[in-house]
């Protein structure tokens, strides 16, 4: 065999046996745990062998396979839109007096959702207008008479603040379920005011309700930069164990700590802080997976709270004057009071914004901040796009949005979906598979003989590297993910037939051995090429668009047209030429 062949081969080799060793924590997740441990990660962590990948990389069973609970959330969007109106008009009507144009007050129509303002001097009125409709260009002009402007809000920016309000409130159930620790937590959209989430192997409903249902808590808190080695003592005092990955790591000058696991982080730092401050962590955002933290870092605070989401009345991104992303704040009258006083005395310090016990942010402040409003300004740490940037300041805007949800919500249902019926179904979908597999299996070594038998090794390994696959991508696995596993096996299956019959009909035309193998590989592949990759586009398509089961079912089936493609042609081929090739055969055997 020339020195190619070898080269596939230890490559198919080492695929496999990479296939296997990151199958191992679902093998321990589904097999080996109980039923009750199968989704708690740090007890699949501590069973885990050392060799084996993180417990994070593993098959996850969605809802209707495992049982859980089903929730429905409803944004009252109207009620946000209200608030809304009524805070600008306070707002307006603060801008207005404090410039000293005229004095105005403000009041609302909740039903009809417009602000009248009545503006004192009359003559003042066209200055008052241009003003006001130059600075709030949120709301446009209804109508004028006399002393009286109304205002309301402009559609568009109506449209936007209801879809404002859902992402707030998807962006802070998500974290407080993250902070629950179910790892395989389904979180989306449903219409333009609901919110769908699905918490498989959960089966407390009124805890769930609970969780989800209660308003996030923003806070500001100053850290405490007095002591900038305060953590690098810590671990030359204490040094961590090794099993709690806790390392000391420098940023911006300040050593901090950090871990893969924020519970282990907090449990090494219990007991080891003074009693006015708290150790707080902050998320590292990984770059590839959306909502996944490569690894958690510290921070210590005051446990003094002096300022709340409660007295914030906006935050918006926006681009600056040097073209760099920022987020504006906006505070009410107590709020801005606070703000001041806060930002007065901590000059040169860091201020830590907190969700639910999480940093989001610790912006330095520079100055003295008064009138209510504040700026921050979004360093660009590392080699980030203009488009990631801008996106973390969006994302800060609607962390410290959601501190004090302007939109009431309520649960539109919520139901528990038994685990007996997931095992029942998984029981049926396995037998399904299985007996599909047998079926083909026997058929393949009948039919096609010894090629029939490669065929069949080629199936198996592409059935491993189907769950390798969804478990690397950290994938939910549905009854429709079943489906979509047992119709790629099928069209593993349909190209080895096309490769057989393509080397029959060479054999036909009496060419050798050699020759029929190499040119029915050849021909057969842009016929197998061709079908993976339209199926691949309907694949897409189906999961960009499609959402719940349709989307785990595109997953499937884009991991396994990958995985055929690789299977049919390259190890199939491998296995052929040693039989045909490298021992000189006179015929094949199909």
């Amino acid at each position: 065999m020339d020195r190619g062949w070898w080269w596939k081969f230890s490559f198919i080799v080492a695929v496999t046996l990479g296939t296997i060793w990151f199958l191992v924590p679902t093998y321990y997740s589904l097999v080996v745990l109980d039923r009750s441990e199968r989704n708690n990660i740090s007890v699949l962590e501590q069973r885990l062998p050392k060799w084996a990948p993180p417990a994070k990389y593993r098959l996850n069973l969605g809802l209707d396979l495992q049982g859980g609970i089903h929730m429905v959330m409803r944004v009252d969007t109207k009620t946000a839109l209200q608030k809304r109106t009524e805070r600008r008009g306070q707002q307006i009507a603060n801008f207005v007096n404090d410039k000293k144009l005229a004095t105005v007050t403000a009041d609302t129509d909740p039903e009809r959702l417009q602000l009248t303002l009545t503006v004192s001097p009359e003559s003042a009125m066209d200055a008052v207008e241009k003003d006001v409709l130059s600075t709030f260009g949120d709301f446009s002009k209804v109508g004028r008479n006399g002393d009286k402007l109304v205002l309301a809000p402009d559609e568009g920016q109506m449209t936007r603040f209801r879809e404002e309000a859902v992402d707030q409130a998807m962006l802070v159930i998500r974290r407080r379920i993250d902070k629950w620790g179910v790892a395989e937590v389904d979180v989306r959209k449903l219409g333009t005011d609901s919110i769908q989430i699905s918490l498989p192997g959960r089966s407390n409903p009124e805890q769930a309700k609970e969780l989800v249902g209660t308003t996030a808590q923003l806070e500001f808190r100053m850290v405490d930069d007095s002591n900038p080695q305060f953590f690098a003592e810590m671990v030359k005092q204490h040094p961590p164990s090794p099993e709690s990955k806790v390392t000391l790591s420098d940023t911006e000058g300040f050593p901090q700590l950090s871990s893969p696991s924020r519970e282990a982080l907090l449990e090494y730092t219990k007991g080891k802080v003074p009693e006015n401050r708290q150790v707080l962590t902050e998320c590292v955002a990984n770059p590839v997976k959306k909502n996944d933290c490569l690894s958690y870092r510290s921070y210590l605070v005051e446990k003094e709270s002096p300022l709340t989401g409660e007295s914030l009345s906006g935050a918006d991104a926006s681009i600056g004057q040097m073209n760099e992303p920022e987020v504006n704040l906006a505070f009410d009258a107590a709020g801005a009071r606070e703000f001041e006083k806060l930002t007065e005395a901590g000059v040169g310090r860091r201020m830590a914004i907190v969700l639910d016990d999480n940093v989001h942010s610790a912006p330095r402040i520079n100055e003295k901040i008064g009138g209510g409003r504040a700026r921050i300004t979004m360093g660009r740490a590392g080699a980030r796009s203009f488009e990631e940037w801008l996106g973390e300041a969006q994302t800060l805007a609607l962390v410290l949005k959601a501190g004090a949800l302007p939109a009431p919500v309520t649960v539109g249902e919520i139901r528990q979906v038994g685990a007996t019926l997931g095992d029942e179904l998984i029981k049926k979908g396995s037998l399904a598979a299985a007996v599909g597999l047998a079926l083909v299996v026997v058929f393949m070594a009948i039919y096609y003989r010894k090629t029939g038998l490669i065929a069949d090794v080629a199936l198996l390994l592409n059935g491993l590297l189907i769950l390798a696959g969804l478990a690397f991508f950290n994938a939910t696995l549905t009854l429709p993910g079943i489906a979509g596993f047992v119709l790629t096996l099928g069209i593993a299956v349909d190209a080895n037939v096309l490769i057989n019959e393509r080397i029959r009909e060479e054999l036909s035309h009496g060419k050798s051995a050699r020759a029929a193998v190499d040119q029915g590989y050849d021909r057969a592949f842009w016929t197998i090429f061709d079908a993976h990759v339209t199926t691949l586009i309907a694949g897409f398509i189906l999961f960009f668009t499609g959402t719940g089961p349709v989307r785990g079912f595109a997953t499937t089936l884009i991991v396994g047209l990958l995985a055929s493609l690789f299977t049919s042609i390259v190890v199939t081929r491998v296995i052929t030429t040693y039989f045909v090739h490298g021992r000189n055969a006179q015929t094949v055997s199909v």
